[in-house]
């Protein structure tokens, strides 16, 4: 897929474009967790916008590797990009979950994460605007949220986790839902990844 046709690659509208389809690919998961539907429902559709990523990915890759002008160091545009990358793959990979450990439930530990996931991933696509007509203070602002969103990732994660050891159901289920809030957590992970390297491009340039 042949994003921009221009000789020149416009790194800072890919960045948009590709914080733009994690922002997509959460709001799905919400609706997966949310819904009616089973959540393996909406795995088709979450494998297209994660392959959408990886496309962005790459024509990112394309254009470093052609030394096309860039806005910002070479480096930082690659790491956002892999930072980026990793934030819509560990969506992908926590509702792919559903589908291959056969978790046939929602509750309430794995709705508030992809509410958690949806706010990350807004405060990433509001970031990467302000980068691009380079606000910086602004950033850091939604920087300082990234953080505070993946705390509660966490916070969230050992109560589910909790709840999974003090009242035990079945084993084997037991240790899929251990396995999807971990796997969660590490989505809200990625998020945070974003924000490191948001804060550092903020202190080289400002």
């Amino acid at each position: 897929m042949k994003l921009f046709q221009r000789q020149e690659t416009d790194f800072m509208s890919l960045l948009i474009m590709a914080a733009e389809n994690c922002l997509h690919a959460a709001h799905l998961f919400r609706e997966a967790m949310m819904g009616e539907a089973g959540p393996v429902h909406h795995l088709d559709a979450m494998m297209q916008l994660e392959h959408k990523g990886d496309e962005i990915t790459h024509e990112i890759l394309k254009g470093l590797s052609l030394k096309m002008p860039a806005p910002l160091e070479r480096s930082d545009i690659m790491e956002l990009a892999s930072r980026l990358d990793s934030v819509i793959d560990g969506i992908e990979a926590t509702l792919a979950r559903f589908d291959y450990l056969n978790i046939q439930m929602k509750n309430p530990y794995m709705q508030q994460y992809s509410i958690i996931i949806v706010n990350a991933c807004q405060h990433i696509l509001d970031s990467f605007k302000l980068l691009s007509n380079k606000k910086w203070l602004q950033i850091s602002e939604h920087s300082v949220q990234l953080h505070v969103l993946e705390h509660e990732g966490d916070k969230l994660m050992r109560e589910g986790i909790r709840e999974i050891f003090t009242n035990p159901t079945d084993p084997y289920n037991d240790f899929k839902l251990k396995e999807l809030y971990e796997r969660m957590e590490q989505t809200t992970d990625a998020c945070e990844d974003v924000a490191d390297v948001l804060n550092s491009v903020v202190l080289r340039y400002s």
